[in-house]
């Protein structure tokens, strides 16, 4: 995409952890008192302050759906989650025959949050829409992700049997390869298409988002990500290997007497049962911190891909430039914050994570010359909305 020499509008994100711990608590503390039907109008309030402290180009965006609308919606999708608890006291069949329903609507669903979603953000006046079609959601959500699913199996079946041909060993070898591989193609496959109806599918105003984006640069992202894990788990596994050679001086076969010894409370093992315990904790540790830095590599690259191939009718382009290891490192210090403030530093987690995205995102282009109308209807509800919510459905890019 041509977007050199443009003019670039970086996010800023004007929150303060102050501020928003007095509005978080209040919609705790009155969603609690009010049995969780103030929750409508928390969730509005949540979404306006975050909303109104993202500035672009110098104006900032705002969210504006009514709580009564969220409050509807909630109330519809809590029946629906209480049918589906109590069905299979009712009849097990039923059970099956909701599942059925909910996942054959899912691809609606996510259709109608995703317009709900945009119609009640605005930006300088002109709101937001989403436009996909139903029947492109069945497609991307359903029949692509079937069809591949099918084909990959196909393929992998077909390419094991013939190297059983060979041998075993050529047999397993290709398994783990085609496997591995595969699986990893077939996800990137499902994100692209996904990708492609979501990005392309959005409009600001009568401006059309495009996006360009490839399965194999998708394809890529993936890879690169399953190869640090992978090398991440072998590199650990040596590592743990080369410590307990080290300790115990190869000799493995006294580890089992050792636990023996500690289980009925001999000390003389005392120091090397600690030292082994500790390279356990080191272990599972390092395997931990692994884990979030894969996620936040593969998150952050995806992101930077995506956005990167997103413009506005060729005159507005969409800049990321998150840092996989800066991103881990918010993500994991929220995660260590919330979890040792016992959920009350919810707050700052929120903040510290917006102004991180926010100064990490941009829009090259003169936004300010471009003229648009705003030819969008309001969303009359959020039962679709707060349906999906309530079965965990999300749906989108990064």
């Amino acid at each position: 995409m041509e977007s050199q020499h443009l003019s670039e509008n970086r996010f800023k994100f004007h929150g303060k952890t102050d501020e928003y711990f007095g509005i978080w608590i209040v919609n705790v503390l009155l969603s609690i008192v009010t049995l969780g039907i103030y929750s409508a109008w928390a969730k509005v309030r949540n979404k306006q302050y975050f909303y109104g402290n993202s500035e672009l180009a110098g104006e900032r965006f705002e969210y504006l759906a009514k709580p009564l609308q969220i409050l509807l919606g909630r109330i519809i999708a809590v029946t629906l989650v209480i049918i589906w608890a109590v069905s299979p006291m009712i009849n097990e069949l039923l059970q099956v025959v909701l599942m059925l329903a909910f996942v054959a609507v899912m691809p609606v669903l996510v259709v109608k949050n995703l317009r709900f979603d945009s119609r009640v953000t605005r930006y300088r006046n002109v709101r937001f829409d989403f436009v996909g079609s139903y029947g492109g959601a069945y497609m991307a959500l359903m029949v692509m992700p079937f069809l591949a699913s099918v084909i990959f199996a196909l393929t992998a079946g077909l390419v094991i049997g013939l190297g059983s041909v060979i041998s075993p060993l050529v047999a397993g070898v290709l398994g783990v390869v085609v496997i591995g591989a595969g699986c990893t193609y077939l996800y990137a496959f499902m994100a692209t298409y996904m990708s492609r109806y979501v990005l392309n599918n959005y409009q600001w105003g009568s401006m059309k988002f495009t996006a360009d984006i490839e399965s194999a640069a998708m394809f890529k992202i993936f890879l690169k990500a399953a190869a640090v894990g992978l090398g991440g788990v072998l590199a650990l596994c040596l590592v743990g290997a080369l410590l307990a050679f080290a300790l115990f001086s190869a000799d493995f076969s006294q580890l089992g007497a050792m636990f023996a010894s500690l289980e009925q409370g001999g000390t003389e093992d005392l120091a090397a049962g600690g030292a082994l315990v500790g390279i356990f904790m080191l272990i599972y540790l390092s395997f931990f911190l692994l884990g979030w830095f894969v996620t936040a590599y593969l998150k952050a690259c995806l992101r930077n891909y995506q956005f990167g191939q997103t413009d506005i009718e060729g005159q507005l382009f969409m800049v990321s430039s998150v840092k996989p290891l800066a991103f881990m490192g918010v993500m994991l210090s929220n995660m260590l914050i919330i979890v040792f403030s016992f959920g009350l530093a919810t707050p700052v987690a929120k903040v510290r994570m917006a102004k991180f995205l926010a100064q990490a995102t941009a829009v090259q282009g003169d936004i300010e010359s471009i003229a648009t109308n705003n030819q969008v209807s309001d969303s009359k509800t959020a039962i679709a909305d707060e349906v999906a919510d309530a079965f965990s459905v999300e749906i989108g890019v990064i």
